[in-house]
């Protein structure tokens, strides 16, 4: 069982958003698994909230709970997305839309917030990577931020690649800062476990 599961908005399994995610998951050290959220099925979120009365269940047969569920045997999740228009993916983004059912599942810490429901990932360590041609990343990022909070992850931190028409390849600081993301989300892991 992977004990990092890294998820990637982008449908390139060779572009800088997947390659600097293989870098992170590579520098933690742990076993890992990277999703395409391309390669799986995930319906659109209508709205309609069953998942509130049904402990989290939401009504779509789709991978949404085979991802629930790597998630939550996980000890840490990185999440990965192109800038598109100043956002996280399409794919990243129904993704997270259709994660608040996680939020009914009753387990983590509760909100005592009615319509929040629980943070399902108290404390799991997670990290974010950006890919763009030029700028406008950090309010993806803002995206990113709203569903640690909603869901209770643990920022390590972030990288915001920025290469214009070139590779992710022909920047080598970047690298170096998916590795140290890499490190850093490791490091809460090994302290979490420590109980520190």
């Amino acid at each position: 069982m992977p004990e990092i599961i890294g998820i990637c908005g982008s449908a390139r399994k060779k572009g800088s958003t997947a390659l600097l995610l293989q870098e992170v998951l590579q520098a933690t050290g742990m076993q890992s698994e990277l999703i395409f959220l391309s390669d799986i099925s995930i319906g659109f979120c209508t709205g309609c909230l069953r998942c509130r009365e049904n402990q989290g269940r939401c009504p779509k047969d789709d991978d949404m709970r085979v991802l629930l569920d790597k998630v939550l045997s996980s000890k840490a999740v990185v999440l990965g997305s192109p800038n598109y228009y100043y956002d996280v993916s399409g794919l990243m983004k129904n993704m997270i839309d259709r994660s608040i059912a996680w939020c009914y599942l009753g387990i983590g810490e509760d909100t005592g917030t009615e319509w929040h429901g629980w943070r399902p990932f108290i404390d799991k360590a997670c990290g974010f990577v950006m890919s763009q041609a030029a700028f406008g990343g950090e309010k993806a990022l803002e995206t990113f931020g709203c569903f640690a909070e909603w869901t209770g992850l643990d920022q390590a931190g972030s990288v915001i690649a920025s290469v214009g028409a070139r590779t992710i390849k022909e920047f080598p600081e970047y690298s170096e800062q998916a590795r140290d993301l890499g490190t850093a989300i490791r490091d809460r892991v090994m302290k979490k476990r420590a109980g520190t």
